[in-house]
């Protein structure tokens, strides 16, 4: 065999281990990046999105939101100041007022102007506590898959309420899982449904959508769940 036929069979078979080469390394490259995208969409799946993003992240410090039930009538109201807010009756009577003190916490007080309780923590960790805030009466916190869950304490910490974040909103269920409400916003309505997913209560007006959460907590007065409304909301805020 001469050497030119030799060089060209070399060339060839050299060419053709490129080729299989160059295919097997586009091959892992499809594969890496399949598994990459498959990673990213589980990562999304556990996130809400980013108009519901903004929406728990969108704080209020002045103006009111006004809650009204199904049929359109005021249930009440929420009057908001730099310092905390106040919470109305539908028609327009104070009921309790929230204000948020030098140390961080949210005093609780009646029209009477007596102290009721306080709401103290931050960020991802909330308690109900009386007005010597030496018991504590309720914890409201967040779970490391950004869900959230409502115990009451009494010695120890008893679960009941679990907070799910949806597309929709939030998954409101009792620790039996008998009892179902939803928070879902859609077209810049926020709405409350019962069990049988029918309206509750609603609001047309601009408001965190976790902060409407605990209007959906029946073992909280009213007072209590202002002001622990008030601290999600004051929370996101700064």
């Amino acid at each position: 065999m001469t050497n030119s036929k030799m060089s060209s069979i070399f060339t060839i078979c050299k060419w053709n281990e490129i080729g299989r080469m160059t295919k097997l390394g586009i091959l892992m490259f499809i594969l890496i990046g399949a598994a990459a995208c498959s990673q990213d969409r589980k990562k999304s799946d556990n996130k809400l999105p980013q108009s519901a993003q903004q929406s728990i992240r969108t704080g209020k410090t002045d103006g009111k939101v006004k809650v009204k039930k199904a049929g359109g009538e005021t249930a009440f109201i929420l009057k908001f100041y730099d310092d905390g807010l106040k919470l109305l009756d539908h028609r327009e009577n104070e009921i309790a007022r929230i204000t948020r003190t030098k140390s961080e916490k949210y005093r609780i007080k009646d029209a009477g102007d007596n102290v009721l309780g306080y709401v103290t923590g931050s960020s991802n960790k909330f308690k109900i506590v009386d007005k010597t805030q030496q018991l504590t009466l309720f914890i409201f916190q967040s779970q490391s898959d950004g869900d959230w869950k409502l115990e009451s304490f009494d010695d120890e910490e008893n679960l009941l309420w679990k907070v799910g974040n949806r597309d929709y909103g939030w998954k409101i269920e009792s620790s039996t899982e008998t009892k179902l409400s939803k928070v879902k916003v859609k077209n810049g309505r926020t709405t409350i449904t019962d069990n049988n997913d029918d309206t509750a209560l609603y609001t047309n007006d601009e408001y965190s959508s976790l902060a409407i959460v605990p209007f959906t907590f029946n073992q909280l007065t009213k007072p209590q769940q202002a002001a622990l409304s008030a601290a999600l909301n004051f929370d996101f805020t700064n």
